[in-house]
């Protein structure tokens, strides 16, 4: 029995795989080869997974913030009465389209119809005012998928003095004119203009639309600019 105990006979003791000195030494063993491979290629394999992950879930908060910001609007409109008017002066920035329309002849009364639509993050911001009998209206939209409508009715005589422009999107932003006797002055850049039976001063860039040449005779254009159906002279 001497013989199989390796520390009576003098030889090396038999080694317990399952004692922390033994442990210990397999973790220091150099690791062959296939291991090396193997450890290399589950590595390799967490880290696709870990950005395969990460793409997922940007696309899916991109599709929700897309959502949010270009599907989910709301509207409201409301409508507004200015005693006293005689002339009107309007400043328009962004998606905001404006008819004026002549109605009454020798009445000192403007109306404003307003149709909002607004983000989640941003309303359309008007500011109006009534100094001397002239109105005063500012509208701004400063998300770009907002929009606004407005229908300003007034007499006919009244005075008319608009700026606008829409840098976002060309040619969203549209001044209709219609029936208007009075002095009518327009600058748009970039726009739409349209006239109808109103005659028109100012400058466009964009597109100008009128039903006669007289009417826009005087409004004048950078190179290019559309003149629509009826041509006239810039």
């Amino acid at each position: 029995m001497s013989g199989l105990n390796g520390e009576e006979s003098g030889g090396s003791p038999i080694p317990d795989p399952d004692s922390p000195a033994e442990a210990a030494a397999g973790e220091n063993r150099p690791v062959s080869g296939g291991g090396k491979v193997r450890i290399w290629f589950a590595a390799l394999l967490r880290s696709a997974f870990a950005l395969v992950l990460t793409v997922v879930i940007l696309a899916i908060c991109g599709g929700v913030t897309d959502v949010v910001l270009h599907v989910t609007r709301h509207g409201s409109s409301n409508f507004t009465v200015f005693a006293g008017i005689t002339a009107v002066d309007v400043v328009l920035d962004g998606d905001v389209s404006l008819s004026v329309v002549g109605q009454t002849e020798g009445g000192s009364a403007a109306t404003l119809n307003a149709t909002d639509t607004s983000t989640p993050f941003d309303d359309p911001i008007r500011s109006t005012s009534v100094i001397g009998g002239t109105l005063y209206l500012t509208e701004t939209c400063p998300d770009s998928r907002c929009a606004v409508d407005l229908t300003l009715t007034l007499n006919t005589n009244d005075q008319v003095s608009i700026v606008a422009g829409d840098a976002l999107r060309l040619n969203d932003g549209v001044v209709d004119l219609s029936g208007i006797d009075g002095q009518t002055d327009v600058q748009i850049a970039p726009g739409k203009l349209i006239a109808t039976n109103t005659i028109v001063t100012g400058a466009v860039i964009g597109v100008v639309e009128c039903d006669t040449d007289v009417d826009c005779r005087g409004v004048a254009t950078a190179p290019g600019t559309d003149r629509g159906t009826s041509a006239v002279d810039g």
